[in-house]
């Protein structure tokens, strides 16, 4: 009985093996002046000599590296690395799609559906920080809230008439939103626009689906991005 379990465990495993694809995670080595990567679709290795790394990333199919003169994005899917160059790079996001790279004076979005990087345009003020989710990229400064909308395949940017004012952000697959002590300010992608909505004394916000919600000290604002409303009740 016990070997007829065993043989049947056996047939299972190697049957399993034989169907079932095989799947891996985008490995980096690193050295003072070589980039080795390993990537599991091939089974082999990228190289890329005469590289000093200041800096790098991995997240499943993707690989982000870069130094003070360019940035370089690995894709297992497409088995190539897609250079940036001319931008120094400080800090870096990934998800399973999307690379977002940033210094305080700019930021760029690699699209591993196009494969591409897409610059943003010139920032009023520094880049203070970046958020990142399967369809979003958002990018924040003192004066603007920039998201790349990864349906247009482009930047859009929302200005604030005030400046220097405390923010904060978050990011889901359909909503960004942004606000401070005055504004709140939303990035449908079911719409393709910013939309600004005065609400004052912020505590949180939180992007759920496609619906936002906002909560101040005594009411709770909530956006659906199926209606293309706000409602508000007390908290």
């Amino acid at each position: 009985m016990r070997k007829k379990y065993l043989l049947a465990l056996l047939v299972v495993a190697l049957w399993t093996s034989l169907v079932l694809p095989a799947f891996g995670e985008v490995r980096l080595f690193v050295t003072k002046n070589t980039v080795k990567l390993y990537d599991p679709v091939l089974k082999d290795h990228s190289v890329l000599n005469d590289f000093a790394v200041s800096g790098w990333k991995t997240h499943n199919n993707l690989a982000v590296v870069w130094n003070d003169r360019e940035v370089l994005a690995y894709d297992i899917r497409t088995h190539q690395w897609i250079p940036l160059t001319g931008v120094s790079v400080q800090m870096a996001l990934l998800t399973d799609d999307f690379a977002i790279v940033w210094n305080k004076d700019g930021t760029a979005v690699f699209d591993a559906s196009v494969p591409q990087w897409f610059i943003a345009p010139p920032t009023v003020g520094d880049i203070k920080t970046a958020l990142l989710s399967r369809k979003i990229a958002l990018a924040m400064t003192d004066h603007e809230f920039m998201v790349y909308d990864s349906v247009l395949r482009n930047w859009q940017t929302a200005a604030m008439e005030n400046t220097d004012r405390t923010f904060d952000g978050a990011v889901g697959d359909d909503l960004a939103v942004c606000w401070d002590a005055y504004d709140v300010c939303v990035y449908d992608m079911t719409m393709h626009r910013w939309e600004i909505k005065p609400i004052a004394g912020v505590q949180a916000a939180v992007v759920l689906g496609r619906e936002l919600r906002v909560v101040t000290a005594d009411r709770i604002y909530t956006y659906d991005a199926m209606k293309h409303r706000w409602f508000d009740k007390v908290r």
